[in-house]
């Protein structure tokens, strides 16, 4: 049986601090009952997928988009190369990977219920709370909140060595020492999403030789579908030694 939790959002935020109830859904069982289901936490009645989608009047065509974009732009504060060699991406709202979609939420600048429409309504605020302290869980960029610095956090709109070869994503080529026997060739075969770019600025899911590139949802999915493993909606497991283990569905150690 689902046990629905409910957060006690206000009190919470304003003390810094994240509790739940009873369990929610478990990892892969869907998006019902999950973290991301706010249909009980809303000022008014909604529907499941009204913080991120909508039918009409979307912020962009590309996902129906409904949740209010940040306006930073995200970098790596604290470095600008990976150790191999791949230089750290920028990127902000006009980006098409769907990172950005994710950090509308989880970089602190936005409320969680800051939606461009609904109910024939423009521009609603249907819940205010935000994860903009730095002891929330769910706040991306705690090191510095509301600067759009990524320091600290693993690199996304990022190339990926798809098949062990070099790939540009973002106008970022990876680095050569990122193609080495180090990186599982084709992440996918285990539940990773990859992404590719053609170089015009127009990104989809599925990699593709040479132009491939991870985002948020490469190991996280938002839905809680059927390949989520674990807490966080990790497509593996948080923690273990084995195949099932995140990190090792694309780093080979």
């Amino acid at each position: 049986m689902k046990v629905r939790m409910r957060w006690l959002m206000a009190a919470i935020f304003a003390a810094g601090l994240v509790a739940a109830g009873s369990a929610v859904a478990a990892p892969g069982d869907g998006l019902a009952s999950s973290l991301h289901d706010f249909t009980d936490d809303a000022s008014q009645t909604v529907g499941l997928c009204t913080f991120c989608h909508t039918p009409h009047r979307a912020q962009q065509t590309k996902l129906l988009w409904n949740h209010k974009l940040s306006a930073l732009t995200y970098s790596w504060g604290d470095t600008t190369v990976t150790t191999g060699g791949t230089p750290l991406p920028t990127f902000d709202a006009t980006w098409q990977g769907v990172s950005k979609n994710c950090l509308s939420c989880h970089d602190g600048t936005v409320a969680v219920g800051d939606v461009a429409w609904f109910n024939a309504t423009a521009d609603v605020n249907l819940w205010t709370a935000q994860h903009n302290l730095p002891t929330d869980p769910y706040l991306i960029t705690a090191k510095t909140p509301g600067t759009g610095d990524m320091a600290n956090n693993h690199p996304v709109a990022h190339p990926f060595p798809f098949q062990g070869a070099a790939s540009t994503y973002n106008s970022v080529t990876s680095g050569t020492e990122a193609v080495a026997s180090g990186w599982v060739a084709d992440p996918t075969l285990s539940g990773i999403r990859l992404f590719n770019d053609d170089g015009s600025g127009n990104v989809s899911a599925g990699a593709v030789a040479g132009q491939s590139g991870i985002e948020c949802s490469s190991c996280h999915d938002p839905h809680n579908g059927s390949q989520v493993l674990d807490s966080y909606f990790l497509r593996g497991t948080l923690t273990g030694n084995d195949a099932n283990y995140i990190c090792l569905k694309c780093h080979q150690k």
